[in-house]
């Protein structure tokens, strides 16, 4: 109980550091979230980070810190594109619970977990699609365009390609990245309308954020 509390609390705190704000309850949902990360962990690939503070720090804080980055018009619907162990959708759903959600995963383990997770924590208008981009894109049919399109751990040209299908008017990709990205590279495909750079607490790395128009 007291480990969890720590974390909690270390969760909490560092959210504050960047500004976001996290109630007790969302919290709660967070140290639920990494129990069963770790647990599955054991058994399927997840993640490679195993250590609690570095869950917290890598992952959670990572994945909500999209939030200083994009101002996410309220009941929007977001694909989270090659999610893996939900990063970092589930953690920007925990927080903006208002969002519509699709996980984008095709590891059929993977996806087992997401599921898993998402039902424990009670979350509503999520959806897990096992499948690629790829796959999803060819076989779009009358589903509806998302606003925003999340990409952590893939390349944005790979979305960027396939824009015109997955995302609506005036739609935005957010890659996640480790350096500022190069805006000629955008020429003529998006524009870069806001790069939020920042460092993770406890010295964890630093981190850049970018929202891209698509053209």
């Amino acid at each position: 109980m007291e480990h969890d509390l720590s974390l909690s609390s270390l969760f909490i705190d560092s959210a504050a550091s960047l500004g976001i704000s996290v109630t007790p309850e969302q919290s709660k949902s967070f140290i639920i979230y990494l129990d069963q990360l770790k647990a599955w962990n054991r058994t399927t690939n997840l993640t490679s980070i195993t250590e609690d503070v570095e869950i917290v720090i890598k992952h959670f804080i990572d994945s909500i810190a999209v939030l200083n980055a994009v101002d996410f018009e309220a009941n929007s619907l977001v694909f989270d594109i090659g999610t893996g162990a939900g990063f970092p959708g589930i953690p920007l759903k925990i927080i903006r619970q208002d969002l519509r959600m699709v996980l984008i995963e095709p590891s059929k383990k993977r996806a087992s977990f997401l599921r898993y997770i998402v039902g424990l924590l009670r979350l509503q208008q999520i959806e897990i699609y096992e499948g690629s981009l790829e796959s999803l894109a060819s076989d779009f049919g009358e589903r509806e365009r998302a606003k925003y399109a999340l990409a952590r751990g893939i390349k944005y040209d790979f979305i960027l390609n396939l824009s015109k299908t997955i995302l609506s008017v005036n739609g935005k990709i957010v890659p996640f990245l480790a350096v500022p990205i190069d805006r000629e590279h955008l020429t003529g495909r998006a524009k870069c309308e806001n790069q939020y750079s920042f460092e993770l607490p406890m010295g964890y790395g630093h981190r850049v954020i970018a929202s891209l128009a698509v053209i």
